[in-house]
């Protein structure tokens, strides 16, 4: 029988050798420090001296421990879910992404390295019109301003080149499956949970096509004033596209403290500090008990760590609806077993898929279906 500990083992036993030098991704980090290379510089000097034959250091067995010891709780959970997803490719992808959690970026290369991604990357970065950026104030980004009519899609915006490739080439929230896709169509009407820059509501709001409806959530003050200056670049798709400025969690009406941070905001429901932005939270099955969304047929949630307690704020909704569901699990490596699980107790037969979009530990998403 294929246990997840015996294709993690072959995994990662025949990773021990590798040490990869073109596996680091500069466009989401920034440049790669000359010393570091991501282990520490006495690490490389001890790997020197190793090599030249002055020391002998077993670095096999401190990258089993490394492999093994933060997953070592847990073994039980991923094999559950290795059991659990419905194809080989989930399985793999469950496999690749829990040894690059462990091992990093030096021994683990992920599948999604290959050439095809490189080149269409160069496909995005050829979509940027003229020399206009704008600041996010989140690490290095800064965004340019593209048109993406070559890729297929009426969509002028700001946006980066990497992002374009994840969310509009590769297209991250769509699961290529042998019994078709999981992914929003014409007419659906989509919950974008972790709206940001509106990146994500202009590409749902561009699939669902006028019959459909987009439902962003998206809340810190910095990301509002992209997020709007790029949905009034595009007025067709934003006529698709209802704004709700809340963070969304399992219960409508608590002020939430919140850590901002761009992109990687994230609310922090025990912190009282004073000297943190507070907002009122928002439930999808508040909103639908409301009348204010009609109904759901998709719903994606990349709200940093957010993801299970909104769920269970949608409880209702996803039985009343049982949509289609992309839900990033990378935050958390419980999230990868504890999502599905929550799922699973519903009991509504929902099939599970796992897929990854970067070459880095980011944007792990789980697809699931009835």
């Amino acid at each position: 029988m294929n246990t997840f500990v015996s294709a993690y083992i072959q995994k990662v036993v025949s990773n021990l050798g590798s040490y990869h030098t073109d596996n680091y991704d500069a466009h989401r980090f920034g440049p790669e420090s000359r010393y570091t290379f991501g282990i520490s510089f006495a690490r490389q000097i001890l790997c020197g001296l190793s090599k030249l034959g002055f020391i002998r250091e077993s670095t096999a067995r401190r990258n089993l421990i490394a492999a093994f010891d933060p997953i070592a709780p847990y073994l039980q959970n991923l094999q559950t879910l290795f059991e659990n997803l419905s194809d080989e490719k989930s399985r793999q992808t469950l496999i690749e992404v829990v040894a690059y959690r462990t091992l990093g970026y030096r021994k683990i290369k992920l599948a999604v390295n290959n050439p095809a991604h490189w080149e269409n990357l160069r496909l995005a970065e050829s979509l940027v019109v003229g020399g206009d950026e704008i600041s996010t104030g989140f690490m290095h980004f800064k965004l340019s301003k593209m048109n993406l009519d070559r890729i297929g899609y009426p969509i002028e915006f700001y946006f980066s080149p990497m992002g374009i490739l994840i969310d509009f080439i590769e297209q991250q929230y769509r699961c290529e499956t042998a019994n078709g896709a999981i992914e929003c169509e014409p007419g659906d009407h989509v919950i974008d949970a972790g709206g940001c820059w509106g990146d994500t509501a202009l590409y749902f709001a561009h699939k669902v096509g006028a019959n459909g409806k987009v439902y962003s959530f998206e809340f810190l003050p910095d990301n509002l004033k992209i997020y709007n200056r790029n949905l009034d670049m595009n007025p067709e798709l934003k006529r698709r596209v209802n704004l709700i400025e809340n963070p969304i969690w399992s219960t409508a009406g608590n002020e939430i403290a919140i850590d901002a941070n761009g992109p990687g905001t994230s609310l922090r429901p025990n912190d009282s500090s004073h000297d943190k932005m507070r907002f009122c939270t928002e439930s999808i099955d508040h909103l639908v008990e409301a009348g204010q969304i009609e109904k759901v047929d998709f719903i994606k949630m990349d709200i940093e760590g957010a993801e299970l307690n909104a769920l269970k704020g949608a409880e209702q909704t996803i039985r009343r609806f049982k949509p289609k569901l992309a839900i990033t699990v990378y935050h958390s490596l419980n999230d990868f077993w504890e999502i599905p699980e929550w799922l699973e107790s519903l009991g509504l037969g929902y099939k599970f898929y796992l897929r990854h979009f970067t070459i880095h530990s980011e944007e792990t998403v789980l697809f699931a279906k009835i």
